[in-house]
Parts: C-alpha cells; structure tokens; sequence
C-alpha cells in the first residue's frame, strides 16, 4: 500500500488553507507550500515554499517532483486553473490528488450544468479519467457549509443585527463543518490511502436549521426584538441565474445562487445523514455545543 509522506497544498493562505496546513503538518506529514509569491515570515523557516507558475506544466511538475499527494484549496477562478495542477501532478508521479470541492451539494449531478458548480464537475471528471487509466487516485471531501461561515456571516442569521431572511419554511437541514475539522478529515484521508481511494467521502460536524438557530438566538436573548423576513430557494435560485445569464458575475449574485441551492435542504442534498465521519475521525457536535457557539456570536 502506498505510503503518504510528502504533501503540496495550493492554496495554502485562503480562508481553508491554513486550517489543512496545520492539520498535515501536525498530522507529520512533510508539507510542501505552492505559492505564485513568497510571503516573508509568512511560514517557519522549516517549511518548502515554492514559487509557481500555476499555468505552467513545467513549473508545476518541477515542484512536485517527490512529492506523495497534492491537496488544493483554491478558490474562485483558479478552480478551473486545477486541470494543470493535476496534469503536472500526474507527470510528477503523484499519488493522490484532492481538489477544491468543498462544499455542500457541489457533488449534486443535478447541479453540474451550473454556473460555478460546472467548474467543480469539471475538475472531478479530469481526476475520474486519469483514475481510470492508473494515472493517479483522488479523493474529493464533501464537508458541508463551513460552520464559521454560517455564524459569522450574516447570510444565515444576522446574529449582530437581529436579522434574518428566513429561507422557505427555516426547516431545510444543512451540514455543516468547522475549517479545523476539514483539515483532520484531509490528513486522515491520507493516512488511510486505500480506504479513501477514488470516491467521494462525507463529512458531518452538525447539522441545523434556521429555525433553530434563530430559536437559540431568542432563547439565549429573550428580550431582543428579531425582524424576519421570508423568500424561497427556487425564486432566488430563478433570480441568480438569471443575472448570472445576463453578465452579472458580482459577490451579491454568487452568493444569491449559493443560497439557492447550498441551503435548499434536501432539494440538493444539502444535509449529510451517511458519513464517513468515523473513517476520518470526525466528532459530532451536540445540539448544546451549537447552542453554545451560537451564544458566543450574539450581539
């Protein structure tokens, strides 16, 4: 059985970058960093940072010369950039490759015809068809809504503002999971390399409602006044994509069609009911402990 030693990230100065750095490097794996500029002081003096050209085969797979697996954590437009990434990764002799899809339903067939869900399909069907041929193995790490996201953002609740826009009935179940998590399930995928071959593994911390959430709100906050709103899923679902159809490429738009279908419940699969949580090494959180998290973010 292959044994994971050294491992490349991209990414690694994202917003999920450096929780999977830490996790790797914790977990003892020797951690390579891809980087299109080095950052003084950015990393210990002990770690590999590489410069890259991240468009180039030959600067990609002169990094990744002796190097075990790649794990990749970009973001936006470089999601489609990663077709490089994994055939410089399958020159260089690499063994496993985990992209960029992290998310709640981007693994949805339903959903591969999308605006940005379409570049997520894209990558995992370039990683199928090198699998195919015994070019390389892949895993992809469906992890839910990042949980800091939800409660530090206001696009679930707007614990700061008491606002919340609540979506179709505030029932949809979602999955979701802290960044810190992310990065032990990633470094457990490698450690468990024939476990975690070629397929999609999924990961649950906690899953909630919005309901729920703005329940604990008003519970840990009796005296607070919430102002709420309704919408639906499938309007804003028509509305993004309509926007999107006509140049529109802002945030607000992004987002829109994230909440479209991210936070649709069981329409896309949004909460994770089978898990390979064991697998990996991935403790529940309890409905107190949420409770708990949620009391931390009121105003």
């Amino acid at each position: 059985m292959p044994k994971i030693k050294k491992v490349a990230i991209a990414g690694a100065s994202g917003a999920l970058g450096p929780h999977v750095f830490k996790a790797l490097a914790d977990a003892g794996f020797e951690v390579t960093v891809l980087t299109r500029s080095k950052k003084p002081g950015a990393y210990d003096l002990a770690i590999e940072v590489l410069e890259v050209d991240f468009t180039s085969m030959d600067s990609l797979t002169s990094a990744l010369k002796d190097i075990d697996a790649v794990v990749s954590t970009v973001g936006g437009t470089a999601v489609d950039g990663q077709t490089v990434l994994i055939d410089a990764a399958v020159a260089a002799g690499v063994k496993r490759f985990i992209p960029s899809d992290f998310g709640s339903v981007s693994t949805n067939p339903k959903l591969d015809k999308l605006p940005l869900y379409s570049s997520m399909a894209n990558i995992r069907e370039h990683l199928q068809k090198k699998a195919a041929v015994g070019e390389l193995s892949w895993t992809v790490l469906a992890c839910g809504a990042f949980l800091e996201f939800v409660l530090n953002m206001p696009t679930v609740i707007d614990f700061k503002n008491h606002t919340a826009t609540i979506l179709d009935d505030g029932d949809n179940r979602v999955t979701s999971t802290s960044m810190p998590l992310v990065g032990t399930a990633i470094a457990a995928i490698l450690k468990n390399f024939e476990a975690t071959k070629n397929q999609i593994l999924h990961i649950s911390e906690v899953i909630w409602t919005q309901n729920q959430l703005l329940g604990f709100a008003k519970e840990l906050q009796p005296g607070i006044k919430w102002e709420t709103n309704k919408t639906q899923t499938s309007v804003l679902l028509k509305e993004s994509l309509e926007q999107i159809g006509a140049g529109d490429l802002s945030m607000p738009v992004i987002l829109k069609l994230l909440k479209a279908t991210a936070l649709a419940g069981d329409t896309y699969g949004g909460a994770y009911d089978v898990t390979d949580n064991e697998l990996l090494g991935i403790k529940e959180l309890t409905a107190d402990g949420l409770k708990t998290l949620v009391a931390s973010h009121l105003a």
